[in-house]
């Protein structure tokens, strides 16, 4: 059981403390098997009852001497009609002694439930920051509220100690042994310094029903933990603490999260932010980004911005995709009506030529050949046995068609020489694959279409010179995709 010198020394606060440790190093120090909250709360406050007692008991007694409340109460005592007391000298100062003790406790007792409130020790809190328990004695003893941070307790005997709630930011536990010990939501971080403890078992669980822990690990309670096993096994779930997660709960666009996730990574390149885990809850989605951040002091302030950061590009980019993706909806439908509007076309141009009349300049051969491969007439020529010469070269569009080659040259164009001025020293490929990233589906189709009958070289008549060879190239690799 706790030592109640030692209960008492730890009341009077931590420098008080921590001077009596330095200054008395072999002693055994015992706080095991009581709740600690409750042992320092109880002390502080007779130590504020005996400070206060004579300060409350003079303003009581300047109350009543400038305000006669005990002469005006002793007056209505004796002319009462339904009491008709006649007070002796006695009586009075009887009477005068229950009334100053009454007006004492009951201002005493005000001013002190203030006090409690404003020394919280009603909320079950203390305030141990900084504390020197090295190899202390807290075998069995609830710690549930302590505040613990940065405190020293390495070799503390912490077995089947209550430590629910605990704070041991920056606590040094080394050596110090956690056999049987509670830590249900204790709040510690990768700057609490868990090396070399002991522990068989742990639980993660109190229950305040029964008043006794809960969830044993390991779960058989033949089983201990390994060497170091218990250690590893917190680092594990302060990592996960650590990560951020972002929970898609109406489902998730996978181009626009890795878009995104790239981006975030551009803008933060000193975090090596990397995708830990994917996981599935129910409808919900949780992806966890597993982020390096050096600084403990702006690891919330790093995580937060990392985190909206993510957000908004994803909003970003979940809006342009859709907008693209109802664009491309639409684009198919306007298709749909342009072929169907095309292939009339081109079986009334088939009927006008298959009508139209040819003719043919012989110039040394009654013997030649005609090749009509196509519906539309393209370097049509007689096959002369010898000597032969060419004779009609022509494309024939409708005008349908003239303004959609029209407009792919156009858009073609313009986009090779907004790459130009952005990448002056670009290669051929390079503008080729540009335009291919930068082009609707609806456009290639609508060209692809404008140009069935004829070869790639058809629109050479459509472009600048100096942009043919590219133009050819991008076109015939949309007709014959690899």
């Amino acid at each position: 059981m706790a030592n109640k010198i030692h209960l008492n020394k730890l009341a009077e606060g931590v420098t008080a403390w921590n001077d009596w440790r330095a200054a008395n190093p072999n002693i055994d120090v015992d706080l095991s098997g009581v709740y600690l909250v409750y042992e320092i709360s109880i002390r502080n406050q007779k130590k504020a009852w005996r400070l206060l007692t004579p300060f409350i008991s003079l303003l009581v007694t300047l109350f009543l001497v400038h305000t006669n409340v005990t002469e005006h109460l002793i007056y209505l005592f004796e002319n009462n009609p339904l009491l008709k007391i006649n007070l002796s000298a006695w009586e009075e100062l009887v009477l005068y002694t229950i009334i100053r003790l009454s007006l004492f406790f009951i201002i005493m007792l005000t001013l002190f439930t203030g006090l409690e409130l404003m020394l919280n020790y009603s909320k079950g809190k203390l305030n141990l920051i900084n504390i020197d328990m090295n190899k202390v004695n807290l075998y069995g003893t609830d710690l549930k509220g302590v505040d613990f941070r940065y405190a020293d307790l390495r070799y503390a005997d912490l077995r089947n100690a209550n430590l629910s709630y605990l704070e041991a930011i920056g606590a040094d536990f080394d050596y110090a042994n956690f056999t049987g010990a509670c830590i249900e939501s204790w709040n510690i971080d990768s700057s609490t310094n868990l090396n070399n403890v002991k522990c068989d078992y742990i639980y993660y669980q109190f229950n305040y029903e029964l008043d006794k822990f809960n969830q044993r690990r390991p779960i058989d309670i033949n089983s201990i933990f390994a060497p170091n096993e218990f250690t590893e096994r917190i680092k594990v779930i302060e990592k996960a603490l650590e990560t951020i997660d972002l929970t898609f709960t109406d489902g998730i666009d996978w181009k626009a999260f890795f878009k995104s996730f790239n981006e975030l990574r551009q803008q933060y390149p000193e975090h090596n932010i990397d995708i830990q885990g994917i996981e599935r809850k129910s409808n919900t989605l949780i992806v966890r980004l597993d982020v390096n951040v050096e600084s403990v002091i702006n690891t919330v302030v790093i995580k937060g911005a990392i985190e909206t950061g993510f957000k908004e590009f994803y909003e970003i980019n979940v809006k342009f995709l859709e907008d693209k993706y109802r664009r491309d909806l639409q684009a198919k439908d306007d298709d749909i009506n342009f072929y169907r509007q095309q292939s009339m076309e081109i079986l009334e141009i088939i009927k006008q030529q298959v009508t139209r009349p040819i003719n043919v300049e012989k110039i040394m051969s009654d013997t030649y050949n005609n090749n009509f491969h196509k519906p539309n007439i393209s370097n049509f020529a007689n096959k002369m046995e010898d000597n032969a010469r060419q004779q009609a070269n022509q494309n024939i569009y409708t005008s349908e068609q003239k303004q959609t080659l029209a407009d792919v040259s156009t858009e073609i164009q313009q986009l090779i020489k907004q790459f130009e001025q952005n990448n002056p020293t670009a290669n051929e490929s390079e503008k080729i694959a540009y335009v291919n990233d930068e082009t609707t589906p609806s456009l290639k189709r609508r060209a692809i279409g404008a140009l069935q009958g004829f070869s790639e070289t058809a629109i050479e008549e459509f472009f600048d010179n100096s942009y043919i060879n590219i133009a050819k190239a991008i076109i015939k690799g949309w007709i014959k995709p690899d």
